[in-house]
């Protein structure tokens, strides 16, 4: 099977130039050859404050040419907190993510092909303490415990660390200590090959311990150095991920037509251009 993964497509009917790179987005999956579209967040501008972005998001991809799957992201319906007792920016919105769920789908969802399970998780919800986190939490368990025999592959909108598993540092870039440590409870003694993942608008290719962790450039914009710190490489781009019954194989693409976007030549998130002076 061939999966399109997209991340941070940032849209709305004012980000004319981030709408423009999801149709080159979509002119190259049409030719290659792709099964299936999984979103790894961050599809909206602000669909946490504008309900009405979630709708044009899902209009601008009404031709899309395979099936797309959503997972939802901060700007979608606001974000969880880095850890216990640090506010997030903009807390989980529950009313936009049932919204987001009439709109675009489920928040999570499973899939299996060719012996590989493929789980996609709401990072939105870890350190909640929303029943929406534990039916999450629930669904999970019952997923592994279903598919022991197979190997597996994770796709959510955070990167679950920066350096390490043990990385104790609360920070909203990263999955939060306590659900991390959960996650790899669940995952210890299932064959976790590769997690997939968004958020950082950059591309990072690594892997720790046994596990491949493939950070997803945006499709939109990148961010400067002045208000981002480098992690990986500033591109824009998609991913290519191929499973079959022998392994798997995962190609980046940086795509015709897709412009390389500097947040701060766009000014859909007011303030932006303020803080950004070159250093």
């Amino acid at each position: 099977m061939r999966i399109a993964l997209v991340a941070d497509s940032h849209l709305s009917p004012a980000a004319t130039a981030f709408n423009e790179n999801w149709r080159a987005a979509g002119r190259y999956i049409a030719e290659a050859a792709v099964d299936l579209t999984v979103h790894l967040g961050d599809i909206t501008v602000d669909g946490a404050t504008d309900v009405t972005q979630f709708e044009h998001a899902r209009t601008l991809s009404l031709d899309w040419p395979t099936e797309i799957r959503y997972l939802p992201g901060n700007h979608d319906i606001g974000d969880n907190p880095p850890g216990p007792g640090v506010p997030a920016k903009q807390l989980l919105n529950l009313a936009r993510l049932r919204e987001f769920r009439s709109t675009l789908g489920d928040d999570y969802w499973t899939m299996v092909t060719d012996n590989w399970c493929v789980i996609s998780l709401n990072a939105q919800l870890f350190g909640t303490a929303t029943p929406e986190e534990e039916e999450q939490w629930q669904w999970l368990t019952q997923t592994l415990a279903g598919n022991k025999s197979l190997r597996t592959v994770l796709m959510l909108h955070k990167p679950l660390f920066q350096n390490s598993p043990d990385d104790v540092a609360p920070h909203i870039r990263y999955v939060p200590l306590l659900q991390r440590r959960r996650l790899f409870d669940l995952f210890a003694g299932h064959a976790l090959k590769l997690v997939l993942c968004g958020h950082t608008h950059q591309y990072l290719d690594r892997t720790i311990e046994g596990v491949r962790h493939i950070w997803l450039p945006s499709t939109a914009f990148y961010l400067p150095d002045t208000l981002q710190e480098r992690v990986g490489e500033k591109v824009i781009g998609l991913g290519v991920l191929d499973l079959n019954a022998d392994g798997y194989r995962f190609s980046l693409v940086c795509a015709d037509g897709m412009g390389r976007h500097n947040i701060v030549d766009h000014p859909v998130y007011p303030g932006v251009r303020a803080v950004a002076a070159p250093a």
